[in-house]
C-alpha cells in the first residue's frame, strides 16, 4: 500500500482515537475506590453536562438550541468545558491574548455555568497544536522540555491561569489526544514527559488545589503508560464504536476500518455494554478521579443510518443513555464530570468542516461518511428551528437533576 494513504488513514484515525471498545473487566473494578478527589468541584454531585455543536445557525434555530440549553441549566447543570489551542492564545512570541478565554467563559457565566473544565491543548489528536515558532523548534529537533519551549509555555499558563481560576475553572488538561504522537514519534514524546510534568508543577504553584492532567482517547490511549502517573486526575474522551475492515471501502485494494456498532451493545445488552466501558476507564486511571470530556451515541443521519448499522437510531440512543446513568450511578465514586457531546446534532454541511479536507487528500467517501455519522447526530435535540428533542434529551435532562443532588439527600 502507498505510504502516503497509510499517513493519511492514520491522520483520520486520529480523529477518531476516542472511538475505543472496551472489554468487560474483573467484577471488582467498580469497588475501587479513587485515592483523591476535585478540591476545587464543590459537593459530591456528579457533574453531568453538554455543550452545543460548533457550527453558526440560522437565528432562530440558536435560540432554539439557547432554549433548550436553559432548560438543562435550570434542571442544575453549572459545568462546560472548553479546548484552547497554545498557538491561538500567543498569536506572536511573547505575547499573549486571553480575550478568547475571557470571552467565553464570561458568557457561559451569564447562562448559570460556574465550572469550567479547562483544555489548553500543547498535543491534539493530530499532533502539536503550538505557535509557529514552537513548532519550529519542534521540527528541527529541539526537546520539548527544553527551555526555548518549556519557558514560554510556564510564561502562558502564567497569564491565563488566574482569569480561569477566577472564573471558576476546577481541572486544567494540557493536551488531548496525545497517544497518536507517543505512537508515532516515541523519541520527542519521551522529552514531552517531562514538559509535562514542569508545566503541572507550574500550575500547581499558581494553585495548589488545581487538578491538572491530559485527555487520554479511551482506556487503550498509547500515552497512559508515560502520562498517567503524572496527572492529579484521569480523564478520557469515549464512544460505542468498535473498528472493523471494510472490504467493499478500499484504497489502492487495501480495506479500510470502518467504525459500527459495539456488538456486545445489540440485542437490547446496553447495560453490560456501558459497565464494561466505565470498568474499563476506572482500570486505566489508576485510582484516580475520572473525568469523561466526550461521550455519546449517534442517531444516524435523519434517522436513517448508513455505515453504523441498525444501532444508530432515536430508540437506541435513549437505551444507552440510561444504561450508562444507570453504570455511572452505580459507580459514583469514581467519576467528577461527564459531558455529553454534543446537545444539538451537527449538520452534514457543518461536518464538512471536518471530513473536507478528508476528501481533499484523497480519502474515498464510504470512509469520510463513517466518520461523519458518528460525530454529527449524536446531539440530543435536533439543529432544527425548533430544536425538537429526541427522546434521549427528557432522560438527559433528569440525569443532570438527579446526579447534581448530593448523594445523601436522593
Amino acid at each position: 500500500m502507498n505510504p502516503r494513504w497509510c499517513l493519511l488513514i492514520l491522520l483520520a484515525l486520529a480523529i477518531l482515537s476516542a472511538l475505543v471498545v472496551c472489554a468487560p473487566l474483573a467484577k471488582d473494578s467498580a469497588a475501587q475506590a479513587p485515592a483523591n478527589s476535585t478540591p476545587l468541584l464543590p459537593n459530591d454531585g456528579l457533574h453531568l453536562y453538554t455543550h452545543e455543536a460548533f457550527e453558526a445557525f440560522d437565528p432562530q434555530t440558536t435560540s432554539a438550541v439557547a432554549g433548550r440549553y436553559a432548560e438543562l441549566v435550570d434542571a442544575g447543570m453549572d459545568t462546560t468545558r472548553y479546548l484552547f489551542d497554545w498557538r491561538d492564545l500567543e498569536p506572536a512570541p511573547g505575547v499573549y491574548d486571553i480575550d478568547l478565554v475571557i470571552d467565553s467563559m464570561d458568557y457561559r457565566a451569564t447562562q448559570g455555568i460556574r465550572r469550567h473544565f479547562v483544555n489548553l491543548v500543547v498535543l491534539d489528536s493530530g499532533g502539536p497544536v503550538v505557535p509557529p515558532y514552537i513548532e519550529d523548534l519542534v521540527n528541527t529537533g529541539v526537546a520539548w522540555d527544553d527551555p526555548r519551549i518549556s519557558n514560554p509555555f510556564t510564561s502562558l499558563l502564567d497569564a491565563v491561569v488566574p482569569a480561569m481560576l477566577e472564573r471558576g475553572m476546577f481541572v486544567l488538561a494540557l493536551s488531548n489526544e496525545p497517544g497518536g504522537y507517543y505512537e508515532d514519534y516515541p523519541g520527542p514524546a519521551a522529552s514531552f514527559d517531562a514538559f509535562l510534568r514542569a508545566a503541572i508543577d507550574h500550575a500547581h504553584a499558581i494553585e495548589p488545589a488545581l487538578d491538572c492532567t491530559v485527555v487520554f482517547a479511551g482506556p487503550t490511549d498509547p500515552a497512559i503508560p508515560d502520562l498517567m502517573s503524572l496527572v492529579d486526575v484521569a480523564a478520557f474522551n469515549t464512544y460505542f464504536y468498535f473498528p472493523r475492515t471494510d472490504s467493499t471501502c478500499t484504497i489502492e485494494g487495501f480495506p479500510l476500518p470502518l467504525y459500527a456498532a459495539d456488538p456486545a451493545s445489540r440485542n437490547d445488552a446496553f447495560g453490560s455494554a456501558a459497565a464494561s466501558k466505565l470498568d474499563a476507564l476506572i482500570a486505566a486511571a489508576d485510582g484516580k478521579p475520572i473525568h469523561i470530556q466526550e461521550i455519546g451515541q449517534s442517531t444516524g443521519w435523519a434517522d436513517a443510518p448508513r455505515t453504523l448499522g441498525p444501532f444508530a437510531s432515536l430508540r437506541n440512543q435513549r437505551a444507552i443513555h440510561l444504561a450508562l446513568y444507570k453504570a455511572l450511578d452505580a459507580r459514583r465514586a469514581h467519576f467528577r464530570t461527564v459531558c455529553q457531546w454534543t446537545l444539538n446534532d451537527h449538520t452534514e454541511e457543518g461536518m464538512r468542516y471536518l471530513t473536507d479536507p478528508l476528501l481533499a487528500a484523497g480519502l474515498p467517501a464510504c470512509y469520510v461518511e463513517n466518520i461523519g455519522e458518528i460525530f454529527g447526530p449524536t446531539g440530543l435535540v435536533r439543529s432544527d428551528p425548533t430544536a425538537s428533542k429526541k427522546p434521549a434529551f427528557d432522560d438527559f435532562k433528569a440525569a443532570v437533576r438527579y446526579f447534581a443532588a448530593p448523594r445523601s439527600v436522593r
